[in-house]
């Protein structure tokens, strides 16, 4: 267990040319560190397959695609023979004249990011750009090129750019990660929950127990009610046993009325 996670700590997936945007016909490599356990898959519209067999070429330990087509599009990792992954990249193979240049793996808030647009006829010219985010335009350079000096969250997003007379770039993610001094939220939360519980438990306890107290006595007093009655009424019937009987007595106590209650007329 400690090996493997050390083999999937150090296999990372480096894509060359190093951006997300590959021109359509394009030649693009893939490699792993240490490819005598690793290789290079993809999932694509074909499906998951290895490179070497339904597309790309081993050579020596690299991946090469010579000509980059629309279905080459997918996400591309590193994966071991026993089944364990590399963080992956997502490839996007475009036949436009312009791609965006951007990190293809996710960054970590506080680092500096730089995004350049290029052309497929000569990526070495700066041209000005314009730059945007979810579609809405978040930058504009003569240079070709923007520089977030500390991303963060708020930063992630979609971008592309596009070149006045050339055309525009397709869409790619800028991922961004927590840094390690980011707040435990969720852990906070939950040690608020737990107080909240420690708390109204024993006043929760308290009311059901007073509930049935109440509930007792009050069934203690109906049942104490009903003897004092029933003895009231064998009283009465003994009297009927005697002479002279008292028969607007006996009368009550067959007919279920008290004796005291009298004809309201």
């Amino acid at each position: 267990m400690a090996l493997t996670g050390f083999l999937l700590a150090l296999s990372t997936l480096s894509v060359s040319p190093n951006r997300p945007q590959i021109f359509k016909y394009e030649t693009f490599t893939l490699s792993c560190e240490m490819s005598s356990v690793w290789r290079v898959k993809a999932k694509t519209v074909r499906g998951v397959s290895e490179c070497g067999r339904d597309w790309g070429k081993l050579e020596a330990s690299t991946c090469v695609i010579k000509e980059a087509y629309h279905w080459n599009s997918g996400e591309y990792w590193c994966e071991s023979t026993s089944g364990e992954r590399s963080p992956a990249a997502n490839i996007t193979v475009t036949d436009s004249n312009v791609a965006l240049e951007s990190p293809v793996f996710p960054v970590t808030e506080g680092q500096s990011v730089t995004l350049r647009c290029r052309t497929q006829s000569n990526s070495s010219d700066q041209q000005a750009s314009i730059f945007r985010k979810n579609r809405s335009v978040v930058g504009a350079a003569i240079t070709g090129q923007m520089t977030i000096p500390a991303v963060s969250k708020s930063d992630e997003g979609l971008y592309m750019c596009m070149i006045p007379d050339v055309g525009e770039s397709a869409e790619s993610w800028l991922f961004v990660r927590a840094g390690p001094g980011a707040p435990a939220a969720p852990l906070l939360s939950v040690s608020r929950l737990m107080c909240h519980v420690v708390v109204g438990v024993p006043y929760l306890l308290s009311t059901i127990l007073l509930g049935l107290i109440c509930r007792d006595r009050a069934r203690d007093l109906q049942d104490g009610s009903a003897d004092v009655t029933q003895h009231q009424s064998f009283a009465l019937l003994s009297h009927c046993d005697l002479p002279p009987p008292d028969t607007s007595l006996c009368r009550s106590v067959y007919s279920g009325k008290s004796p005291n209650s009298g004809d309201s007329r």
